[in-house]
C-alpha cells in the first residue's frame, strides 16, 4: 500500500532516515539490535537478511585505530582519545559537531538502534532501514501524516503506525550533528535513527511531539 495523504490528510513531513551509527571509537560504524535485556535479537528478526558483520565492541587496541583515522582531520586526537580511555572517562569528544554523552551503556559500551521484546512495535521496523543490508541505492524515508507515521522506500509502504503509537520523539546530542533521534512508542519500545541534515532531525521532531515547522521543511526529502 502506498502511503499517499487521503484528501482531507495533509502531509506534514517527509524525511529520508536509516538506523543510525555509533561514532564512539568503541562502536564507531556499528549498531546492534536488542531485546530489554540487552540480548542480541538480530538473528531472530523475521525475514531480515544476514548482515555484513556482527556487532562487537572494540576494546582500546581497535580504538587506536579509530583514533588513528580521525587524527588526519583532527590534531592530537590519537593521544587524547588513548588517554581518556586509560583514565576511564570518553564523556569527552574532541570531535566538532557532536554533543555531550547522554548514555554511556547505549552509546560507548553498545550501540541499540532498537531496542523491542517480541510483540514490541518498534520491532516491526522494516530492514531496508538498515544501512548494512539494503542497496547502496535505496532510500527509506518517513512520511508523516496528523493520523499515520510511515516508513516507505520508492513511494511503497514498507511499515506505518498510528500517529498516537508514537509517545515521545528525542533529539540524540552525542552523534554527529546532532543527526540521531529516538522514536519511543507507547509500549515502551523504541528506534534509534538518523537523517542527513540536522535541520531536518530537529523539523522532524519538532512535528513528532506535535508542534510545527515552517511550510518549505514540510515536504523535504533528504537524498542520501
Amino acid at each position: 500500500m502506498d502511503c499517499h495523504p487521503e484528501p482531507d490528510e495533509p502531509l506534514l513531513g517527509r524525511y529520508a532516515v536509516s538506523f543510525a551509527t555509533g561514532t564512539a571509537a568503541s562502536v564507531d560504524g556499528r549498531r546492534s539490535f536488542r531485546d530489554r535485556r540487552r540480548d542480541d535479537i538480530e538473528p531472530e528478526l523475521p525475514g531480515w537478511p544476514e548482515g555484513s558483520s556482527t556487532f562487537s565492541v572494540r576494546r582500546l587496541p581497535g580504538k587506536i585505530g579509530v583514533y588513528a583515522r580521525d587524527a588526519l582531520s583532527a590534531p592530537f586526537v590519537i593521544a587524547w582519545g588513548i588517554l581518556c580511555d586509560l583514565l576511564g572517562g570518553g564523556t569527552i569528544d574532541p570531535e566538532p559537531g557532536r554533543g555531550k554523552l547522554e548514555e554511556r551503556e547505549n552509546e560507548v559500551d553498545d550501540f541499540p538502534v532498537m531496542w523491542a521484546d517480541p510483540g514490541d512495535t518498534a520491532r516491526a521496523l522494516p530492514w531496508q532501514l538498515d544501512p548494512a543490508r539494503r542497496p547502496s541505492r535505496c532510500v527509506t524515508e518517513i512520511v508523516l501524516t496528523p493520523g499515520r507515521l510511515c516508513v516507505v522506500e520508492s513511494d511503497t509502504t514498507l511499515w506505518d503506525t498510528p500517529r498516537d503509537n508514537v509517545a515521545e520523539a528525542t533529539v540524540k546530542q552525542f552523534s554527529l550533528g546532532r543527526r540521531d533521534f529516538r522514536l519511543t512508542f507507547q509500549d515502551g519500545s523504541w528506534a534509534r535513527l538518523t537523517t542527513r541534515l540536522s535541520t531536518h532531525t530537529t523539523e522532524l521532531v519538532e512535528l513528532l511531539n506535535g508542534g510545527t515547522v515552517p511550510e518549505q521543511g514540510h515536504s523535504a526529502t533528504v537524498q542520501p
